[in-house]
């Protein structure tokens, strides 16, 4: 991609920053006000959802996520002050996409599978099963979006007038088609499996464990863009802002 991709096949991803949503000062707001959220879901999940769980290993994950809550708290902490993430922009944003990652990804998975492993015909077979499933179609969303991702930057989608820069709305809905089948499936099969293996009596576990996923798969749907945009940082210099918090602009010249 590197050598053959310009800063012009990826110049409409720019204008998140030329908004200024995902300027560092914002990132740095979003990092530190998101630290409570990080133990309220940790609190969440672990003493709420995995209180009554037959999920095996809960108590390892449980030390496991500790340590990284903790580890990506400091940071959201440290990067959210000026003289640091002005030094360090490119790792602020990788920081804020395991922040959200964390946030939205990872605690409303274990959340779901913690609640189903609460139901009375629960097996650690059957929640395994369910666990590979889950995770499996996770990765395929993620593989589809990735290639789907690529082949669009080299149509041109992202450049200057492209597709996603003149009917942005109109062409994501068709060009989302392949990533929406792939999980629409998914999460049918899913749906499946549970009702046949570990049937709930009730409604509100139900819609917890869906939306719980459904909101993971979201997640990982994004996360190609994220990892693109943590790139484009490190290879442009007009994806990053100056001392003063002005973006560079194409030329390298810091814009008002």
């Amino acid at each position: 991609m590197a050598g053959k991709l310009t800063y012009n096949d990826f110049v409409v991803l720019r204008k998140p920053f030329e908004s200024g949503r995902q300027s560092p000062s914002t990132l740095a707001a979003i990092l530190l006000l998101g630290i409570p959220f990080l133990w309220l879901f940790y609190y969440l999940t672990f003493s709420v959802a995995a209180e009554m769980t037959v999920f095996p290993n809960v108590v390892q994950m449980k030390n496991i996520q500790f340590s990284f809550t903790l580890i990506i708290s400091i940071l959201c902490l440290l990067f959210s002050v000026p003289t640091i993430y002005k030094k360090l922009e490119w790792v602020q944003y990788v920081i804020n996409t395991l922040f959200s990652q964390l946030l939205f990804c990872v605690y409303p998975f274990l959340i779901a599978l913690y609640i189903l492993g609460e139901q009375d015909s629960a097996s650690r077979e059957s929640l395994m099963n369910f666990t590979y499933m889950a995770l499996a179609i996770g990765i395929v969303i993620f593989l589809v979006t990735c290639v789907r991702f690529y082949l669009l930057l080299r149509k041109g989608a992202y450049r200057e007038g492209g597709s996603k820069d003149r009917v942005r709305n109109r062409f994501e809905k068709s060009d989302h088609l392949p990533v929406v089948i792939v999980a629409s499936t998914g999460l049918v099969l899913l749906i499946l499996y549970a009702i046949r293996t570990i049937p709930s009596d009730s409604i509100e576990d139900l819609h917890l464990i869906y939306f719980g996923l459904i909101i993971s798969y979201m997640m990982i749907f994004v996360l190609p863009e994220q990892l693109v945009l943590i790139y484009c940082k490190l290879r442009f210099k007009a994806f990053n802002f100056n001392s003063r918090g002005y973006l560079y602009g194409p030329e390298g010249e810091g814009h008002h």
